[in-house]
């Protein structure tokens, strides 16, 4: 910021009638203990009350407001010991404290802003102790009181999306920034006719925040749906989608490797076109029309495409979600293990790790309902007779999905035959149905022949027997015995 945008920050700050809990103003009182405690009670304050910043401002007096500027320079200024005071303050606080100070000149007066980010995951402590504002007075946070618990809530309920991506963005740098004709298109809504009145909407919507200084901060949600370049918000780089190819059924040789630089909003269509143009297709006689037939559900790709995004740990900055194409399969890959157990993926209740992102995709409808999706692919695997998907979850390495080419029964390998039981028995139950042998029949693309009738009853039972499905009722003859999930 340059001294124009921090003098407007300090007349927007003292505009406000009295010292609040998460702003104050002091002539003087240059104590180093006071600064400490004072930053770990407007941090903590600043999370309690939702605010995107707190500040303590030096050279303004705390009850007329008057700039009567100030000596203190906390570059020159020392800690207890004679030790820097920048030094000594990081040596008392949290690891996580997050604080600038800068040094105004005007008018020949100085003056000093300490801009004071909000507390995240845990209290911002000082000297081993939490601090809070009590109306314009810093007090200890006490433990096990209301408040402390409040503060505890709303830290743990804390996401990445709500958080800053970019900040001291003007209003045209905003719309320079993020696609708002596509945004407002998505929904279904026209562009408001002026810059205003679209700030006002996506203001409301969460997608950016309006600072004390009258500039935007552009927020994660904002960007990771509708952002331009991605990649330009440094926090960001990482959460580009990324779409690889392989000319075989490893890792050795690529054949291209694509980057999907814009918000998961631009991305996901743009990289389901690409996608189903690498894939292999052939051409079928429908009646009278011509048509293409891809050799995996495009159904199942897309919604595979927004639930990877959708479910990623955003504040994982060690990998990025990437789509890999090999001959034999496609691999959907995304940082965090899912959050819930994997043979409970279907018919569980439905969790999500960024909740708002996935409500803005749902209504853009580039994504099914919560808790439907996963119905949605194993279905689509049915109804082309195809291997059911493979998820693989681990904290470390993240969450796998992988899409099998077409393969007809025959050519499965036994347990891709087992996962398939599973998921079909699953996905009847969740529509009030249980599993038979017919049903598992159609679902592999078999006819009622003998032959058929004894493999799908063998590999019922071995599906019994490992404790993956059950019988619905002990009790019923061998003719009309069904199946449900070992867990139902």
């Amino acid at each position: 910021m340059g001294e124009a945008d921090d003098m407007e920050l300090m007349y927007s700050l003292i505009g406000y009638p009295n010292e609040t809990e998460w702003i104050e103003f002091k002539t003087g009182n240059n104590e180093p203990n006071h600064i400490g405690r004072d930053i770990s009670a407007l941090a903590n304050s600043a999370a309690y009350l939702g605010r995107t910043r707190a500040y303590k401002l030096w050279g303004v007096s705390d009850d007329t407001h008057t700039l009567t500027g100030t000596s203190f320079n906390p570059y020159q200024a020392k800690g207890k010991g004679n030790q820097d005071l920048l030094i000594w303050l990081r040596t008392f606080l949290s690891n996580h404290a997050s604080y600038e100070f800068r040094l105004i000149q005007h008018n020949g007066l100085s003056f000093v802003v300490l801009e004071i980010e909000p507390a995240v995951g845990k209290p911002v402590y000082f000297d081993n102790v939490a601090y809070i504002r009590e109306g314009s007075s810093t007090t200890r946070l006490i433990a096990g009181s209301a408040k402390e618990s409040k503060l505890w809530m709303r830290l743990q309920s804390s996401d990445f999306e709500s958080k800053v991506a970019e900040r001291d963005v003007t209003a045209e740098e905003v719309v320079e920034k993020l696609d708002i004709d596509t945004y407002f298109s998505l929904l279904d809504m026209r562009v408001p006719g002026n810059i205003e009145s679209i700030l006002h909407s996506l203001t409301e919507q969460e997608l950016i925040a309006q600072q004390d200084n009258g500039r935007f901060s552009i927020l994660n949600l904002g960007a990771l749906l509708i952002a331009r370049r991605l990649s330009s918000f440094s926090n960001l780089r990482k959460r580009v989608l990324r779409v690889v190819s392989y000319n075989g059924k490893n890792l050795l040789d690529i054949a291209s490797d694509v980057s999907f630089d814009q918000g998961y909003a631009l991305a996901i269509p743009a990289a389901e076109r690409h996608i189903v143009s690498l894939l292999p297709s052939s051409e079928y006689m429908d009646g009278a029309f011509r048509r293409i037939r891809i050799a995996y559900p495009k159904r199942a790709i897309r919604e595979l495409l927004s639930n990877m995004l959708i479910h990623q740990d955003l504040s994982d900055g060690t990998s990025s979600p990437v789509v890999s194409l090999f001959q034999n399969r496609i691999e959907f890959s995304n940082p965090g293990a899912t959050l819930i157990p994997v043979a409970r993926m279907l018919n569980a209740q439905p969790k999500s790790r960024n909740a708002s992102l996935a409500r803005q995709l749902r209504q853009m409808h580039l994504c099914e309902e919560q808790g439907s999706g996963w119905d949605i692919v194993v279905a689509a695997c049915e109804q082309a007779h195809m291997a059911a998907p493979r998820v693989e979850s681990d904290e470390q390495l993240g969450t796998r999905v992988t899409l099998f080419a077409e393969n007809a029964y025959e050519r499965m390998r036994k347990a891709e035959r087992k996962d398939a039981v599973y998921w079909h028995a699953c996905l009847m139950f969740a529509q009030g149905e249980s599993m038979g042998n017919q049903s598992l029949r159609e679902r592999f693309g078999l006819d009622g022949s003998r032959k058929n009738l004894v493999a799908i009853s063998r590999l019922i039972k071995e599906c019994c027997d490992e404790g993956l499905i059950k019988e619905e009722d002990k009790d019923a003859g061998d003719r009309y015995r069904r199946y449900i999930p070992a867990w139902a």
